[in-house]
């Protein structure tokens, strides 16, 4: 299968995904590189400084210096021979997608052309430019981040542009699948918006069951319909974990994940009455005192204090005290579940003295595993042998 893609970062996401996945995905880049090569953060290499982002995203594919708005006819020879076109409103606008989109299936009419955008079509947002950090407000997911007393934030990494990257790359297959049986190509629409909508999960479900509109909540919130608020991360000897051992709902398992902690405290000689005070879990649970639940707090935060991370994880998986540790991005590279799986991949990219472990391996595949590891192309690498490829009537 072979992508063209005209792209910035929601572009390039989605054809990283396809180049994972063994497609020839070929950038078509201006003289000197599309601007997203220069995006923040930069990292220095041996060319001189590079965005460490467009590394991450662009690795395996090929590139192409072609104007495609500039050149329709070299576009539309590229076209002819390609499978997808995937592209992001940061490279082009409406009108030229457009234009583009019309010269590149009247070429091949079993082309797929999907193209990511803010809002996307239709509407009175369909012009509208975003950022990322727009786009998570107007998705709903900057309301529900923070603590309640303050105001929204963002999660610091464009999580809306990559997530809409993935969503392309999702849908682009679905439409090439059909081309594949009918013939037929279609134009793929992402919106960036609507996916960060999808990523809120059981908070859209809370609104519409229970006429709930979730605020945020870091360390303490209040859980669904609670009355007060619990406590959900919790500092150990030497990290952190997620736990939420009382008044969150979560049915008999939770009964029991708290029953399990309070015996483990007894072994420990911790015994205060607070502990078995209320049915902490149980029916009554939504009408128990803010005081009483800060005192019970107190005294599960005295016990968990004393352990490290790995010791109450060990006796969480053994008694089923539904408990989680939160990794730190140190602790994640060391995982040893990533670690046995081989999730971290090395590639080592002479031409920029790199040599780094990548996140590469999402998927195992048993018959068609993940492409190789593969340098980002420099600007234009590709240019003279798939162009050339072009004219001679050959596939490159």
């Amino acid at each position: 299968m072979k992508v063209l893609e005209i792209s910035a970062l929601a572009g390039s996401v989605c054809g990283r995904v396809l180049a994972d996945l063994g497609a020839e995905v070929i950038k078509l880049e201006p003289e000197g590189g599309e601007p997203f090569r220069r995006a923040l953060p930069l990292v220095p290499t041996a060319n001189g400084e590079e965005s460490a982002a467009w590394l991450a995203y662009n690795h395996g594919k090929r590139s192409v210096t072609l104007d495609p708005a500039a050149d329709e006819a070299g576009f539309a020879a590229l076209c002819a021979s390609a499978d997808i076109v995937v592209t992001d409103w940061e490279r082009l606008d409406l009108d030229t997608m457009d234009r583009l989109a019309g010269i590149a299936r009247r070429a091949n009419p079993a082309l797929v052309w999907c193209e990511v955008l803010p809002f996307g079509r239709g509407g009175p947002y369909e012009r509208y430019a975003a950022t990322d950090t727009v786009l998570q407000a107007l998705g709903g997911h900057l309301y529900l981040n923070g603590d309640v007393d303050r105001p929204p934030v963002r999660i610091s990494l464009p999580v809306g542009l990559i997530q809409g990257g993935v969503e392309a790359a999702s849908a682009a297959l679905m439409a090439y699948w059909h081309a594949l049986k009918t013939g037929e190509g279609q134009r793929v629409d992402v919106s960036v918006q609507a996916c960060i909508v999808w990523t809120l999960l059981n908070s859209t479900m809370a609104w519409q069951i229970l006429g709930l509109n979730e605020m945020r909540g870091g360390a303490i919130r209040k859980e669904r319909a609670n009355r007060f608020f619990t406590r959900l991360v919790w500092e150990t000897k030497d990290g952190y974990v997620f736990f939420g051992p009382v008044g969150g709902g979560g049915g008999s398992a939770r009964i029991k994940s708290y029953e399990a902690l309070v015996a483990w405290m007894a072994e420990d000689g911790i015994d205060d009455p607070i502990l078995k005070r209320h049915d902490w879990n149980g029916d009554g649970q939504f009408f128990i005192p803010q005081a009483d639940y800060d005192a019970v707090t107190e005294v599960i935060f005295g016990f968990i204090r004393t352990k490290t991370t790995e010791e109450l994880i060990a006796r969480a998986v053994r008694d089923r005290i539904l408990l989680a540790p939160i990794s730190s991005v140190a602790g994640v590279f060391d995982n040893p579940q990533f670690r046995a799986r081989g999730y971290f991949q090395p590639m080592e990219d002479p031409g920029r003295g790199l040599d780094v472990e990548l996140p590469a391996r999402w998927a195992n595949l048993s018959a068609t595993p993940l492409a190789a590891l593969r340098p980002a192309p420099s600007p234009g690498a590709d240019t003279a042998t798939i162009l050339s490829s072009l004219k001679q009537g050959a596939t490159p």
